[in-house]
């Protein structure tokens, strides 16, 4: 456990929350000096802070005015994180203390010293502080957390200061050291001093503001016929299967690992509460109870199944909140002192770190909301500065890489804010918010899902995280006057579920991907990926949605942007291209991860289309996913060309040799959108590829050309065989394949100018089930076309 101290914010919490940055060096400026120059020395040797002395391992001399006495044992290490002060360190593994001094100070005179230490990789260093005249004092920080020790300090008679730098345990660090004249006294205090890594620039100008000019809410749909009611009749059949699940512990077992995993448990109490508190379910108190019991008390000792602590606070802070009066005092009350932790001793995840720390510290957020974290926790502050690292689209988009790790963490940040935290660096993520909030809306299929792309693609929860999303900012819109965008969000929140509604098995709960193969085969699953956890982590989250839908009811469903169209935008840091006309909607990956992605055009889908025969997923050679019988060739929807010795080579297969990407808007309404995207680089035996979309209500006209080459083209695409329940009927007549489920409206591919059209006998995996490869041959190279769908050709 740290040292307890006296610390600003718990003084000044609210000014601390409001302007975190006022209690920096401004805090003391009364009492420094003015005028007078300032000591600043950065310890470490890659990056030095503007206006520092970089020490590293410098030896004192009296010339130099600054060094260490001794340099024994002094060991320096880079963490390669943003900010010089923070990213290298001086440090030791000896028990030996190090003294640094400075000279040439004023005989006598009095300094304000300052002590940043802390390491982004590890958090068991103990730093001891000594001068003469001053307590030692002890700096103790967590895993990425950086204190600041702030006391005035006094030089000698002869001008020399002294910081004598030592441990109990042989792991000292420190990062700068800084010396400003003072004619104060100031008490020793430790803060914390969070790195903000949120880029103004970034939000300089908004792109989300020319979706919106693009969106007026016209148009006529088929409502969904869903109400907020719908979510919980989702999640009572959820509920209603996993209760029989529930070990005598409270641990909800998964049926195909016989473990408890993950964060099956909280996410099964928190939803079971939300039926208590608002389907009358008196009959799951005991069972959620126990769920609560069981997953609190794991988490109280850093214990939780399969290393997944930072997934706990959120869900079982809502638990808490639901439940808290079905129960007695004292179970309450346990559960009160079971989430009465050190956050920093139980969270594996520092700050900053993907979307681990973002679940934790929401949740945390939640804590300090009920009055069970108190406000001289930084945990919370010191997380929210760092993901501004991880917000580096102008779009507000979470740039982790894999959109449904994008849209996760937003939700949670969500959460935390609509219940009513209000810390430091709350209006930069809002900034960020509400800019995503708008961009996904138009990132959305008109079947309402989230679109493919990277790991954990397909999954049920990518839906249900849009409920939270478009629930919460339904609300907001009404609440602002402005119904277009209300019922449009109303709209997207329902298309998601209806998603998810597609998907639910017989026995109550759903497929955790988008296939109906069985369970027990894991298929399309990621290594990390169970039918509880997966199952139940979704209807946490329709929880959430349930809740935030309850002020917008009234809201009555209009067009969203997903039905309309009218549009086409690239997300340049997701490598992502969306185009919409009249409910024809395309994604494009301009450079695929080739463990989850082909490059090129990846899906379509298209109303009254089932999505899966779209195509909605890729072929790949080598999956990261769970993939029986993987393809011979990686592609979407493209084109395959000959390099110089005679092998096929396809766009789907390009990464590397994709150095620029030039997307060229040419016209955007909501009966068309027509552009171009050009890929060039080091591409074998061309010298670029460019792709014309002419998109429509009706279909998708794609030509390509290849610069530099006059050779035979083929286009290839995948077509969807057997989704794991459902044969797809496939044919092929004359220059068109076609492929249908069910007896529904079949999907088209049609080649004119094709010497064949064919589709192959064997099976690959993917998310979807198995699919087949269809291949149109071109005798020469130039301008290659497909149809999808109905398009009129506009050859």
């Amino acid at each position: 456990m740290r040292k307890p101290h006296m610390s600003l914010r718990s003084l000044f919490p609210i000014l601390f929350d409001r302007f975190p940055a006022f209690f920096g060096l401004a805090l003391f400026a009364p009492f420094l000096v003015i005028g007078a120059a300032a000591q600043q020395f950065d310890f470490g040797a890659a990056g030095t802070e503007p206006g520092y002395v970089a020490v590293g391992t410098t030896t004192y001399s009296a010339g130099q005015g600054y060094g260490w006495l001794s340099t024994s044992g002094l060991l320096l290490r880079d963490r390669a994180v943003a900010g010089n002060l923070r990213r290298d360190f001086i440090f030791t593994n000896t028990r030996a203390s190090s003294t640094f001094r400075v000279s040439g100070l004023t005989p006598g005179g009095k300094y304000l010293m300052k002590v940043l230490c802390g390491d982004a990789s590890f958090g068991d260093h103990i730093t001891t502080v000594a001068v003469a005249g001053m307590t030692t004092q002890t700096i103790s920080p967590k895993t990425a957390q950086y204190l600041e020790l702030s006391v005035s300090v006094s030089a000698s008679g002869s001008g020399v200061l002294d910081v004598i730098f030592g441990s109990p345990t042989p792991n000292w660090v420190v990062n700068a050291l800084t010396l400003q004249p003072t004619a104060s006294d100031v008490t020793p205090i430790i803060i914390s001093s969070p790195y903000n890594e949120w880029d103004p620039a970034v939000f300089a100008t908004d792109p989300t503001q020319a979706l919106l000019a693009s969106f007026n809410g016209s148009g006529s749909i088929t409502a969904t016929g869903l109400t907020r009611a719908n979510y919980l009749s989702l999640i009572a059949s959820e509920i209603d299967f996993w209760k029989t699940k529930q070990n005598s512990s409270g641990a909800i077992i998964d049926p195909y690992r016989n473990a408890e995993t993950q964060y099956a448990t909280p996410a099964y109490a928190n939803a079971a509460a939300t039926l208590v508190v608002y389907a009358n379910r008196a009959d799951l108190v005991e069972t959620a109870a126990k769920a609560m019991d069981w997953a609190s008390s794991q988490l109280k000792i850093g214990a939780a199944a399969d290393g997944h602590d930072d997934f706990y606070p959120g869900m079982l802070a809502h638990t808490l909140r639901l439940l808290k009066p079905y129960v007695t005092p004292t179970r309450s009350a346990s559960w009160e002192s079971n989430l009465n932790y050190d956050p920093y001793a139980i969270y594996n995840y520092a700050a900053g770190t993907l979307n681990w720390n973002v679940v934790s510290s929401s949740g945390e957020a939640l804590l300090h909301v009920m009055g069970i974290r108190p406000n001289s926790n930084f945990y919370v502050t010191e997380s929210w500065a760092a993901h501004g690292r991880n917000f580096t689209s102008p779009y507000g988009l979470y740039t982790e890489g894999p959109t449904a790790y994008d849209h996760f963490p937003r939700i949670w940040f969500e959460d935390a804010i609509a219940q009513g935290y209000n810390g430091a660096y709350t209006t930069e993520v809002t900034q960020a918010l509400n800019r995503a909030a708008i961009t996904s809306l138009f990132m959305q299929s008109p079947w309402g899902e989230l679109p493919a792309g990277g790991r954990s693609a397909h999954h049920q929860w990518n839906e249900a995280e849009q409920c939270v999303t478009y629930e919460i900012y339904a609300a907001k819109a009404e609440t602002a006057g402005n119904m277009v965008m209300a019922g449009a969000y109303k709209r997207a929140a329902h298309l998601a579920l209806s998603s998810m509604l597609r998907w639910v098995r017989p026995t109550g709960e759903m497929q955790i991907v988008k296939n109906w193969v069985d369970p027990v085969t894991r298929y399309g699953y990621e290594t990390y990926s169970y039918h509880s956890q997966y199952n139940l982590l979704p209807m946490a989250m329709l929880s959430m949605a349930y809740e935030y839908a309850a002020s917008s009811e009234d809201i009555t469903e209009s067009p969203a942007p997903a039905d309309t169209g009218g549009f086409m935008f690239q997300i340049a840091d997701l490598h992502k291209v969306f185009a919409n006309a009249g409910g024809t909607y395309v994604e494009i990956d301009t450079k695929g991860d080739h463990n989850d992605d082909a490059t090129g055009l990846i899906r379509i889908h298209r109303k009254g289309i089932a999505p899966q025969i779209g195509p909605s997923d890729g072929l790949l050679t080598a999956a990261a996913y769970t993939t029986p019988n993987d393809s011979l060739v990686i592609t979407g929807v493209g084109v395959s060309w000959q390099d110089s010795g005679g092998t096929w080579r396809t766009l789907g297969a390009m990464h590397s040799e994709i150095t620029s990407v030039t997307v060229t808007p040419i016209s955007q309404s909501p009966s068309r959108v027509v552009f171009d995207v050009t890929y060039a680089g080091t591409l074998p035996n061309v010298t670029s590829i460019t792709e014309h979309y002419f998109v429509t209500a009706d279909g998708v006209q794609l030509t390509t050309e290849l610069s530099g080459y006059s050779g035979p083209l083929r286009y290839m695409w995948p077509v969807l065989s057997n989704d794991g329940k459902t044969i797809s009927t496939i044919g092929v007549s004359g220059k068109t394949v076609s492929v249908s489920q069910g007896g529904g409206t079949p999907q088209t591919f049609t080649a004119p100018g094709a010497q064949s059209v064919s589709v192959g006998s064997t099976d690959y995996s993917n998310h979807n089930g198995w699919a087949r490869l269809a291949t149109a041959e071109f005798p020469n190279g130039g301008g290659v076309t497909l149809l999808i769908g109905n398009v009129t050709p506009t050859l």
